[in-house]
């Protein structure tokens, strides 16, 4: 695998990405043409052609959202569970008993810093209130996750 760095990082997954979403979208531009075409002189066959664009669309959306919210969501707890556990391995203190008061997407960001830049990191984040895009940014060593939904 390639070293993984903040122009890289994210991750597609081909057969959503690159197969079901293009042909949805193509199945969709037809409808949408067929159902313009057809307004004028055959209402009838406007109608279906209206009903099957609403059933893409319908389709799409919710692949979309079934596809992300489960795995993501769990994803989310596995890596703040994560970070919780490698501040306490580096540290010897548990996170919520720190001074340190992150957001979910700060502590998705300071996943990727390697161990030795994490505790500087995490105390520069802290005093500027750093977004999750200027933490991985400032992030010198990154450190890969190969593993993410």
């Amino acid at each position: 695998m390639s070293t993984q760095n903040y122009k890289n990082h994210r991750k597609y997954y081909p057969l959503h990405h690159f197969m079901f979403y293009p042909i949805m979208l193509i199945l969709l531009a037809l409808s949408l043409f067929e159902f313009w075409d057809n307004a004028v002189g055959y209402r009838n066959l406007s109608l279906i052609w209206l009903a099957i664009s609403l059933i893409v669309i319908s389709v799409i959306l919710l692949s979309f959202m079934l596809r992300q919210h489960y795995a993501l969501g769990l994803q989310d707890r596995l890596i703040i569970n994560e970070f919780k556990f490698r501040y306490f391995t580096l540290t010897g203190n548990r996170l919520e008993n720190s001074t340190y008061h992150f957001s979910d997407s700060q502590i998705f960001a300071l996943r990727f810093a390697e161990d030795e830049d994490l505790m500087e990191l995490m105390h520069e984040t802290a005093q500027n209130d750093w977004s999750s895009t200027q933490i991985k940014k400032n992030i010198k060593n990154w450190k890969a996750d190969h593993k993410r939904i």
